[in-house]
Parts: C-alpha cells; structure tokens; sequence
C-alpha cells in the first residue's frame, strides 16, 4: 500500500496542536528551548518528502508510515541529541512528545527497523556504503635511500600534484550519488 499523507502540512499541524492539548495542558510545562524546537517543526512543510519517495513504496503489503513523518522523526532526534535510532524508538515510545511532534500518535509508533527501511529507501543505491570495505594489502617494505643521509623515495602511489590534476578533470553529477535525494528534500 502506498504512504498517502491527505491533509498534507496543515493536517500535521492540526494533529500537533490538538495532541499538546491533550497531553500537555499545562503550557508552562516546557522550557523555552523545548518551544523552539517546537515552533521551528510547526513550520516545517515536509510535504514534498511523500511526493518524492512514494515510487519507493510498495502498492502491497501493509500501510506503511508517511515518509515525511519519518523524516520529521529522524530530524527530531537530532535536535533532542539522540543520535541512535534504537534510543529513539524507545523514547518515541515513552515520550508522548517526541511522537506528537514526530506526527505519530502516542502509543503508535514506529520500531527500530521501519527507521532502517525508510533510511535505505533514501540511498538510491544497491550497496550500503560509497566505496567498498575492502583495500589492497599495503606493501610491507620500505625502500631505504641509496646513500646515507639522503631522503627516502615516497611510499605513497600518487603525489597531491597529481591527485589534483585527475580531480579537475574528473566531472561530479549530483544525480548519480546514492544520497542525491537528500538535497531535494529540505
């Protein structure tokens, strides 16, 4: 099934405003940062986050979360400094106010791995990291320098001179790294 977001920002704010109230009644219940970081989340469309990741949702299985309230969870753990996603499940789970603000009803909130899915739904790219894991073994020895007292050769296989010469003449599109949709994003 695919994420379908009806009302758009303006019901995320909706959802927002009437959950504080309910949960947090009391506005003075929050410290001044805590109102920052709400206001600044209240304002933040994220909108465009469903139009760009629904072709990387199924039409079957089962609903999954709206994309742009993942995006808003994971930017919210950023700004709570909580940098580990199992922390944050956890504490969407606990904290009535992280999953108001996440655009999630409390008690009904993503787990660890719906975070892992929708992160690699972000990479547009078969393999998990930019490069591979793997190096070629180092060579062991070190030449010494034919006389004493002078420099020995460099070790390294490419001089900086040289590494600059192929990076000008190497051309970057933007659209072929695995992590281009991040930039459309916010």
């Amino acid at each position: 099934m695919l994420p379908v977001n009806p009302g758009g920002h303006a019901a995320y704010q909706n959802f927002v405003a009437a959950n504080l109230r309910k949960y947090y009644p009391n506005p003075d219940a929050f410290s001044r940062a805590t109102w920052d970081i709400i206001e600044r989340f209240w304002n933040l469309d994220l909108s465009y986050t469903d139009e760009l990741l629904r072709s990387k949702y199924s039409v079957f299985g089962p609903k999954p979360r709206t994309p742009s309230c993942m995006q808003r969870s994971c930017l919210l753990s950023i700004d709570f400094k909580i940098h580990s996603l199992t922390d944050w499940a956890a504490q969407l789970k606990i904290n009535p106010l992280y999953a108001i603000l996440s655009g999630f009803e409390f008690g009904d909130t993503p787990g660890v791995g719906t975070f892992y899915d929708f992160l690699a739904r972000l990479w547009d790219s078969e393999d998990s990291n930019l490069s591979s894991h793997l190096r070629p073994a180092k060579e062991k020895r070190i030449k010494k320098p034919a006389q004493k007292g002078k420099k020995a050769e460099s070790v390294e296989k490419i001089s900086v001179v040289q590494l600059l010469g192929q990076l000008e003449a190497a051309s970057f599109v933007l659209d072929d790294q695995p992590y281009s949709s991040l930039f459309f994003l916010c």
